[in-house]
């Protein structure tokens, strides 16, 4: 059977066995991947670093009905101050478990790789003014080609573009402040800098919203609104972002 040889970021790890791991890497070339890492969990282990959870390596694994079997990982990027921030770590574990809830195995979206990748590398050196605007971006990105880009220019109920004041999750987009009785479901309230930043996340690079200043408690709004409407839209919650609200509220 040929070796596959591919650079992936790991996004889920368990053990397995003794000594070994089943790892879930999110590659460029075949997507989201299983695959057992013989040996990594000895801490002599040449391949301990680059089988880590958030470690981007290149891998060399013979392909399985099931399971893949990895022959060589070179580490790349281990993204390493994360654990150093508890905070900052549970935050991105829940970008690693929105990827993993977001994909089927062996579906592939490399832009949303990089994307990723280009996120974990600012929150990780704390080059973010706020780490919540770049989260917010990339959920934003993420649904969107997912081909769930919600309508953020008109009201989806009389489709006019003036006083949008609310994001509906079962209408999938904006409703203005006189539609907004008539709208089923959870509303939340948006003031103009919000709905601003909304729209930006669809349009501005990651690097240029890296920069990006608003208030904490309105960018954790935009993300308690995107979570929510990721969830409706694929079908599954994240817990890890769960236990994120809890590390600001202990």
């Amino acid at each position: 059977m040929a070796l596959i040889k591919t650079k992936g970021l790991v996004i889920r790890e368990q053990p397995y066995k003794e000594q070994d791991k089943i790892l879930t890497i999110f590659t460029e070339d075949e997507g989201k991947i299983q695959c057992i890492a013989r040996g990594v969990r000895r801490q002599k282990s040449g391949h301990l670093a680059s089988t880590q959870i958030f470690a981007y390596s290149e891998f060399v694994y013979y392909p399985g009905k099931n399971f893949g079997i990895i022959n060589q990982s070179n580490l790349i990027e281990a993204f390493y101050p994360l654990r150093n921030d508890l905070t900052k770590m549970a935050l991105a574990s829940y970008l690693l478990d929105l990827m993993y809830n977001a994909y089927e195995f062996y579906q592939k979206s490399p832009e949303i790789l990089k994307l990723l990748l280009h996120v974990l590398y600012y929150i990780s050196g704390g080059k973010a003014r706020n780490d919540l605007v770049l989260v917010g971006a990339f959920q934003m990105k993420l649904v969107s080609y997912l081909g769930y880009r919600p309508v953020l220019e008109r009201c989806m109920v009389c489709q006019h573009d003036q006083d949008l004041t609310h994001f509906s999750i079962e209408q999938n987009g904006l409703v203005c402040r006189d539609c907004r009785e008539q709208s089923p479901g959870y509303l939340y309230k948006l003031n103009p800098a919000m709905l601003e930043l909304l729209r930006d996340f669809l349009k501005q690079p990651i690097k240029q919203l890296k920069d990006r200043e608003i208030d904490p408690a309105e960018a954790l709004k935009l993300s308690d609104l995107l979570d929510h409407y990721i969830s409706c839209c694929i079908g599954k919650s994240s817990k890890a972002y769960a236990f994120y609200k809890t590390m600001l509220n202990p």
